[in-house]
Parts: C-alpha cells; structure tokens; sequence
C-alpha cells in the first residue's frame, strides 16, 4: 500500500515523481499502442512474406496497417493515457536528436527512392499514373513526416518504417521475401513486451495518483 507523508514537501517530491512518469506516456511510453503496432507488425510481415494478395484491394488492406497504427496510438495516447490531464513529457537533448538524426535519415532515403522512381519514368510518364505506383510514391513521400510527428522511440522507428515500407512496395505489387527484414520482427516482440510492461505500470500509477488524489489535504 502506498502512504504520503504529512510534509508537504514530501508530497510535492512525490507528486512531481508521479507527474514525470505521467508525462512519460504523452510520448515515450506507448503501453497498448505498442502492443498493437507490435503485433501489426508480425502479421505485415508474415503475410506480405507467405501469402502476399495478388488484388489491389487485398494490398490496400494490408497497405492500411500504418495507418491503422498511427490512428489507434494517437487515441490511445489522448483518450486514455492522458484522461487524467494532458501533461507533455520534457525530452532529453539525446533524445531530439535520434529523433532528428533517424528523420534526416528517413528524409534521404525518401528524396533518393521518389528521385529514382520519377526519373525512370521519364521514358513512360504513363507508369506514374498507375494507383500501386501512385500508393508507393505518396508513403514514400509520407515517411520522414510521419516518422517526425509519430514514432517516437528507436522502436516505433524501426516498427513504424518497415510499415510504411512494406505499404509502399506491397502497393506496388511486391512483397518482402522471409528472413529478409529481420529487423522488423524482432523489434515487433520487443516492442509487444515492452508495451505490456508500459501498460501495466500505467495501471499502478494510475492507482497511485488517485489515491494521492484521495488524501491530499
């Protein structure tokens, strides 16, 4: 059981602790988004590799799995992890700039890919009007910007990239072969039992704050 002291210097230690690991889940700690983009992840990846869809609305379906992460992580981020009261967590110096050394990164390879498709094209323009070529320029196109608004942590990068990019060529007709990527599922586990862990503190601290709620003077 918890218990607050009567000093309130004590409690407004203990408060500001509660507060910082609040602020964690307005950004760094996903809890059940990262379960959710883990485990689209695994199944991107195992079904674009072993039973890839030959239709092109069976690729858009598979090519929505981003999108479905994103959308699912930003509700849960606002309407559950924050329902007490929005409190936006301080990023360390370290952490701005992964985020913009892996964005730059991101932005390069997009700038190279886009770049390459539009001039092999200059022979056939009429190839860039078809909608899987069209699917695969706009989430190339997308990635530096959804990398920079959305993933957060090294691990949604890596989940999160390899599902733009899995998008991007699944549209286009293709798919990745098994055993290539291996980054993605891997970090797709990880990323599972680390949202696990996040959510579960989450319900302790939960906990925690209301009943510093309950018994603050």
């Amino acid at each position: 059981m918890t218990t607050y002291s009567d000093s309130p210097m004590d409690d407004a230690t203990h408060l500001g602790e509660l507060t910082r690991r609040y602020a964690r889940y307005s950004l760094s700690a996903g809890g059940l988004s990262n379960v959710l983009g883990g485990a689209l992840v695994l199944a991107a990846y195992f079904i674009g590799a072993l039973a890839a869809p030959a239709s092109f609305g069976g690729r858009l379906a598979l090519a929505s799995a981003p999108i479905v992460w994103i959308v699912a992580k930003e509700l849960l981020r606002r309407h559950y992890y924050q329902r007490l009261g929005k409190v936006e967590e301080v990023r360390t110096a370290a952490d701005r700039r992964w985020h913009l050394g892996f964005t730059l990164f991101s932005a390069v390879i997009s700038v190279a890919v886009v770049a390459g498709v539009m001039a092999a094209a200059r022979n056939d323009p009429t190839t860039l009007t078809d909608p899987g070529v069209v699917g695969y320029l706009l989430f190339v196109a997308a990635m530096p910007l959804l990398a920079w608004f959305y993933m957060r942590t090294p691990l949604e990068f890596i989940a999160g990239i390899f599902l733009i990019a899995q998008a991007a060529v699944v549209l286009a007709g293709g798919h990745y072969e098994l055993g290539s990527q291996l980054q993605a599922p891997i970090a797709a586990v990880v990323l599972i039992l680390y949202g696990l862990r996040q959510h579960l503190e989450f319900r302790s601290l939960q906990r925690e704050l209301r009943g510093f709620a309950r018994t603050a003077p």
